[in-house]
């Protein structure tokens, strides 16, 4: 099965239930109700879409800013615990340990700590973001092919020389691997930040519409926020596809095709 009949397959699925919801939304469905139909909820969405498209930037500029600064913090942290392996040791641990507490529990010490305000959201973001693609890039030199590591020993490059000509290339899959990761991650950990304490934004809107009983309110937050994690992991996949032409996955899905 090629790549284009199996997308013409899942696309007819999509769209044979999108049916299915909306005949027992117009049928079934009542003030109050779990299910409105997806017409009622892209009518919420036109209605309010001054208002969604204020909160969605806000939690975009949130989690862009903590995306950057985790990606740029943990490629940092992984290259100088690749270079000082006695203290990256230690440092990766705790990063682990870090890692294991769930960022719906950090979020209320971050804003309690940094107050209600940009920051304190965009540190969240930063904790979402910052894990995987340290877990990812750190394990991935560290499991650089030994064929790899001698012809730098050959090559005589030192560590520098051998990082940046041969090393970092290895890793650079597991890197980009990990953005795709990371983004959609930082998106939802700005919105868990909103839930603690905001006065706008996306988590904000979901939250209100939750305890407010308000269904195709809270729809309309959970497909927007859906379709832009989406978008983000599919634009990262290709930014993946883009920069590591050479990888087996590429190779993979130009099988498929």
């Amino acid at each position: 099965m090629n790549r284009r009949t199996s997308a013409l397959i899942a696309a007819t699925v999509y769209c044979a239930l999108l049916a299915a919801w909306e005949v027992y939304g117009r049928t079934e469905y009542r003030p109050g109700g779990v299910l409105p139909p997806p017409s009622r909820i892209l009518g919420v969405l036109w209605d309010g879409r001054t208002a969604y498209w204020s909160n969605t930037l806000t939690t975009v500029g949130e989690a862009a800013a903590g995306f950057i600064g985790g990606v740029a913090l943990a490629v940092v942290l992984a290259l100088v615990m690749d270079r000082l392996p006695l203290i990256g040791d230690g440092v990766y641990r705790l990063s682990l340990m870090i890692y294991s507490i769930p960022v719906v529990a950090l979020a209320p010490a971050l804003v309690a700590w940094l107050g209600l305000g940009f920051t304190s959201k965009a540190a969240v973001a930063l904790l979402a973001a910052f894990f995987p693609v340290l877990v990812n890039l750190t394990g991935a030199l560290r499991s650089t092919d030994r064929r790899v590591r001698e012809l730098g020993e050959v090559l005589n490059t030192g560590w520098a020389g051998s990082l940046r000509f041969l090393r970092l290339p290895y890793a650079l899959p597991a890197f980009t691997a990990s953005l795709k990761i990371a983004a959609p991650a930082a998106f939802i950990a700005a919105m868990i930040a909103e839930w603690v304490g905001a006065d706008q934004g996306l988590g904000l809107a979901l939250l209100y519409a939750m305890f407010g009983y308000q269904m195709p309110q809270l729809w309309a937050a959970l497909v927007l926020s859906s379709a832009i994690t989406g978008l983000l992991a599919a634009a990262f996949g290709w930014l993946a596809r883009i920069a590591t032409p050479w990888h087996a996955s590429v190779d993979a899905g130009s099988e498929r095709r």
